[in-house]
Order: structure tokens, then sequence, then C-alpha cells
């Protein structure tokens, strides 16, 4: 990711902004609700709980090189909704980031399988201006 913050530093004027935006499952992992409930959460591949700790780790020496300086920083929520459990095992069965269920979500879900589910993800970002 450091050869890439390289070359959009090279492509923006300075003053440009740069906007990186990407899953953050490290400190706000996705959480399962149904119908207002809070019912467990999803684990995280460690190859992708690795891609993101390098992803911060390139961000930080940017900055400290004296490429970028940070605007703002923050996360936000988002909401995916799923018909049912089945959609839902299906989503994470074909998911790159996502290991599966915290212990005994699943089995809090399919105590109802046909109900509708939501899935709250967050995503962190970090405005950034070429220095």
């Amino acid at each position: 990711m450091v050869d890439a913050l390289h070359a959009a530093h090279r492509a923006l004027r300075t003053g440009g902004t740069l906007i990186d935006l990407r899953p953050n499952w490290s400190t706000h992992p996705p959480r399962v609700r149904r119908a207002g409930s809070e019912l467990g959460g999803l684990r995280e591949r460690d190859a992708a709980r690795a891609d993101s700790a390098a992803s911060d780790r390139a961000i930080d020496r940017v900055m400290r090189e004296g490429d970028f300086a940070l605007i703002r920083a923050g996360h936000f929520w988002y909401s995916q909704r799923f018909a049912d459990l089945a959609r839902l095992d299906a989503w994470i069965a074909t998911s790159p980031g996502t290991a599966g269920y915290d212990r005994g979500t699943r089995a809090r879900l399919a105590a109802r399988p046909d109900r509708p589910i939501t899935l709250r993800k967050a995503l962190t970002y970090a405005i950034l201006a070429r220095i």
C-alpha cells in the first residue's frame, strides 16, 4: 500500500485530497442484529486482520515521511440486510475477510432462520491532504 500512496502523492497537486476508505473489523467488528436486538457478531480472517494492520502502518508511514497531512479520520457504520439465515450464510461463505460467526451467534440466528437479519459493519476513513 505504501507504493500506492506514493503514486497517489505523485498524481495529486499540493493540497489535493486523498481518501482512504476500508473495512475496519479490528476495532469495530460487524454486529448481527434481528428486530433491533443484537445477537452476536462475525470474526475476521487472520489474513484480513494482517492486511488492515499493514494499511494502518502504510498511512502512518507516508504521514511521517511528510507526503500527506491528516485532515480528518474516523469510522461510520452502515447496514446490510439479509432476507434470512441462508442468505447470510451464503454471503459469509464468499466473503474474503470473514472467518465465520462469533461463538453462539449462529445458534441464536438458527432459532428463527426464516427471519430477516441485519449486519452492521464499520468503515474506517482517513482524509489526507497532499503536502
